[in-house]
This record gives structure tokens, sequence and C-alpha cells, in this order.
């Protein structure tokens, strides 16, 4: 072996697995593959009824992601798993989600900055990340389930006062808010592309391949969808949507990365 291949090898062995700098908690695979694309040198494991992934981003930037399912309480062992295991400087909360305000449109991106629920729990979000034109920074509800009209989006809109609605991110940034004060820090950011505005409903099935993860791979439920109503232009619109949804939605969670990476790379010197 040549001193060039020696100490290739001495670095592959010597680099950390098992740590990670980001760890990422979704749903389901298709709000994160694109991101997959990117990442080199994965491994995948199971627990808890999650997927949970490791790779690297740019040869340096460790990235632990755990596909969660479906499920508050479910979100919450996850993450609480996924900090246990990974360790990460910071847990990023992602995925798919709907528009209570006109000002965001489909393919948009919204950061928390405060996240409440409809039982009366509110939690404060330290967003690092500024506004810009097509991404905002703004109060999420969790609701129970995902609202299935407008009236119903209109009805959480003026309730709680916040831009987008989802299922699962407060689970996560409660874990994170939680820790222990001698527990290594573990910083939270939450972020959700919209689908659907604030004035559309999503019609049931589609709304239920979507966003309700189910035990088989989301690329095979909504290709069944497709085929299923290859007639209706109106259902194909909406895998469509969320396809497009996700790709702009990893483009930015990329670069958030690579920022958040610096950041903590500025700490470790």
């Amino acid at each position: 072996m040549t001193d060039k291949s020696q100490q290739e090898s001495d670095e592959e062995s010597s680099i950390d697995r098992r740590s990670a700098d980001i760890g990422i908690i979704c749903s389901h695979g298709d709000e994160i593959r694109p991101l997959l694309k990117l990442l080199d040198r994965q491994r995948k494991y199971l627990d808890q009824g999650a997927t949970f992934r490791g790779g690297f981003l740019d040869e340096t930037i460790r990235v632990a992601i755990a596909e969660a399912g479906a499920g508050f309480a479910q979100h919450r062992a996850v993450t609480q798993t996924l900090i246990d295991e990974h360790h990460p400087a910071w847990i990023l909360s992602v995925g798919f989600g709907s528009a209570l305000i006109d000002e965001l449109k489909t393919g948009d991106v919204c950061l928390a900055n405060e996240i409440c629920d409809t039982h009366g729990n509110n939690l404060s979000v330290k967003c690092p990340i500024p506004e810009t034109r097509r991404v905002l920074v703004r109060k999420h509800v969790v609701a129970d389930e995902r609202p299935q009209s407008t009236a119903d989006k209109a009805s959480l809109a003026e309730s709680t006062g916040a831009a987008v609605v989802d299922t699962t991110s407060l689970a996560a940034a409660q874990v994170c808010a939680d820790l222990p004060e001698d527990a290594p820090r573990t910083r939270f950011l939450s972020m959700r592309v919209i689908v659907d505005t604030a004035h559309e409903a999503v019609p049931g099935v589609a709304a239920e391949a979507l966003f309700t993860p189910s035990g088989q791979p989301k690329s095979t439920v909504i290709g069944k969808l497709t085929k299923r109503f290859n007639r209706d232009p109106e259902l194909v619109l909406w895998e469509t949507r969320a396809t497009d949804a996700a790709v702009n939605m990893n483009r930015f969670l990329t670069s958030v990365m690579r920022q958040l990476a610096e950041k903590i790379k500025r700490t470790r010197i």
C-alpha cells in the first residue's frame, strides 16, 4: 500500500460515523429524498419503527436523518433517540406543511420562530436564518390532524396567529427544550415547505398519500395514486406539487446545513 493510500485508509477508519453535526427528523422519505442523493458514505438502520440514516454532505458535514413516521409521540421518541445516539449540535425538523396566510405560496419555505399547538402549549424558537422573498420566519401551529378544509385553516389562523400548520414539529422542539442543563447543547430549527396554500383544500386521497406515512415507501404510494387517478389532472397535480416542493425545500435545507456547519466549526476552534 502506498503512503497516500495508507493515509486515506487511516483517515477513513478514524471518521466518527456514530456522532453527527446535524440531525434531521421528518415523517417520510419523500420529504428529504433530494438531500439523500447528495450524501455519501450512507448507512441505514431501523429502530422504533423509524428509519435512521447517516452520511456525509460535502465530505465533512456529518448528518443523521430519522424518518420517524406518523404521530406526535413517535416524533418525540425518535428525536430523543437521535440525540442520545448521534449527539447532533442541531436538530432540524423538516417536511411538508400547509399555509395559513396569503403570503405563503406553493413551494415557499417557512421557518419557525415560535411553535404552538391547539392545547395551549407554546414554545419560542431562536431562528438564525433571516427572511427572504421566498423564505419566511413565522409562527407555526401543530394540530392533532391536518386541516381538511379552507374553513379549518382560517379557524386555525384566527385562533393561533400561525402562518403554517403541521402535525409533529413541536414534538422535536420540546425534546430539545427539555434537555438537562448539564447535557451537551442541541439547538433546534423547524422548516416547512408549502404544498397547499391557505385557500386550497387537498383532496382526501391525495392528502393521505402526501402527508400520512404508511408502511411502504412514499414513492410507491404516490406512484399508485398517480396510476389510479391518471385521468384526473387535479390529483396528479398534487403529486407533482409535492415533488417540486421537496426539491425547493431540500435546496434551501442544504444551504442552511452548510451555514450551520460553519457555525459549529467556529465554536469548536
